[in-house]
């Protein structure tokens, strides 16, 4: 029996080799059996203790395979990879804080750890220490300028840092060296969002569509560039695409509305926003888009309602004061108007269509001068806009000061550039005032 017993008997070396073919198999059940096997011959092996750990890894128990690094790391203090593996395992547990301590000190260990600096910054990047985050992936790239996600993280920090050239190049970079990454194309279409060349948006949403047909993220966003462009059906096909694939996506919900307030279908523009709320009650621009969906078919009490509970979420929703101002306009409730246009003014005073709507308010209240005051404070932050003339132009005729009214009708006109009935309108009145129109 002492022979036979012997002759069976494996060295933790033979167990780790029975270790790594099963691990090369995929089977990693059996070569963490077998790693196990070799720390129970020799538990001073720091290499038995590594192989379990990333079994583990591989089977996704990260707590365990934590475990088992700890153990590489104390028998020895200066294995790197054994903390990177320990990083990785906390990264996967959203335990950031270690996971950012261990990569650190990976990275004092080996100064040349390409991948620990990319983990590291891809760390930093989620608690949005971007500008840290772009110090870590640009050494990762330094060191292995061949790592695609090295570049497209770094595109995401220049992105949330406004850099959005800098991050149209990463991102271009990061396709080069990876055209088979969806994530890349989208975070590159994101940005073309941002610069409104929703063209070109478009086609790197539609190439990542290309790559993964589930990628509900690409069909919104495209879905949002058609809306962008006004092709409102074709925006809704991509968006019902999301839904068959992520049925509670409040960000769809809210977009479709949007298109159908596009298609001048409010009610049905209505219901989608009701869905959207009822998935997330918790967002102002829910409510917002809403409140002017029930401008539009008049239903200015539901109207400032909604405009209400926006500004109860977001007090400085700038938009939803000048909403609710509409609303009370439409009711010919002067005073709350000018409150709320005044508020908005307050919120951002380069605000000009709260300017245009004000001045409106001390038209309808005859405080002549003070819509003057708006108008030309409109004017001098729009001087394209033809409306403030217009508008200017109405309040100098209702105070008798025709050259004045003339001059900005006839800037009306030139700008405005359209013939219509408001044109033809414009034209009686100049004549009325005893002179001629110049367009």
């Amino acid at each position: 029996m002492e022979q036979r017993s012997s002759l069976i008997k494996r060295t933790a070396e033979e167990w780790i080799e029975f270790g790594d073919e099963a691990f090369n198999n995929g089977e990693y059940e059996k070569a963490f059996q077998y790693y196990k096997n070799a720390i129970q011959e020799n538990a001073h092996s720091p290499f038995a203790y590594f192989k379990a750990g990333n079994a583990l890894s591989m089977l996704k128990r990260w707590d365990e395979a934590i475990k088992y690094y700890i153990g590489t790391t104390t028998l020895d203090p200066g294995f790197s990879f054994a903390y990177y593996k320990k990083g990785v395992c906390y990264l996967e547990l959203h335990n950031i804080p270690d996971a950012l301590k261990e990569f650190s000190i990976a990275i004092q260990l080996n100064p040349n750890f390409a991948f620990a600096y990319y983990r590291r910054g891809f760390c930093l990047y989620l608690v949005k220490k971007f500008a840290e985050a772009i110090e870590d992936l640009t050494k990762a790239i330094e060191l292995d300028p061949s790592h695609s996600l090295s570049y497209m993280y770094r595109g995401n920090c220049y992105f949330h840092l406004q850099k959005l050239e800098e991050a149209l190049s990463d991102y271009d970079r990061a396709i080069e060296l990876d055209p088979t990454e969806p994530k890349a194309f989208v975070s590159r279409g994101v940005v073309n969002i941002h610069l409104k060349q929703y063209k070109e948006a478009i086609a790197d949403f539609t190439l990542a569509i290309s790559i993964d047909d589930k990628n509900y993220l690409a069909y919104n966003y495209r879905g949002y560039c058609l809306n962008q462009l006004r092709q409102f059906e074709l925006a809704i096909e991509d968006f019902e695409r999301v839904l068959n694939i992520k049925k509670d996506f409040v960000d769809t919900y809210n977009n479709i509305g949007i298109a159908y307030v596009g298609l001048r279908q409010f009610e049905k523009a209505i219901e989608y926003f009701d869905k959207a709320i009822s998935l997330n009650p918790r967002i102002a621009s829910l409510y917002f888009n809403r409140g002017n969906a029930n401008l539009h078919i008049r239903n200015y009490v539901e109207a400032i309602v909604d405009y209400d509970k926006a500004l109860t979420i977001d007090p400085n929703y700038v938009y939803a004061y000048y909403g609710r101002g509409n609303a009370y306009y439409a009711l010919e409730q002067w005073r709350d108007a000018l409150r709320d246009y005044s508020k908005a003014i307050s919120i951002n005073p380069k605000f000009t269509n709260a300017y245009i709507a004000r001045g409106n308010v001390y038209l309808k209240m005859k405080h002549l001068r003070k819509a003057l005051e708006d108008f030309t404070q409109a004017i001098e932050l729009d001087p394209n806009n033809p409306i403030p003339y217009l508008n200017r132009a109405i309040a100098y005729r209702s105070d008798n000061l025709f050259s004045y009214a003339v001059a900005d009708f006839n800037e009306f006109l030139r700008l405005y550039g359209k013939e219509d009935k408001l044109t033809e309108k414009v034209r009686t009145w100049i004549r009325n005032m005893g002179y001629n129109p110049e367009f």
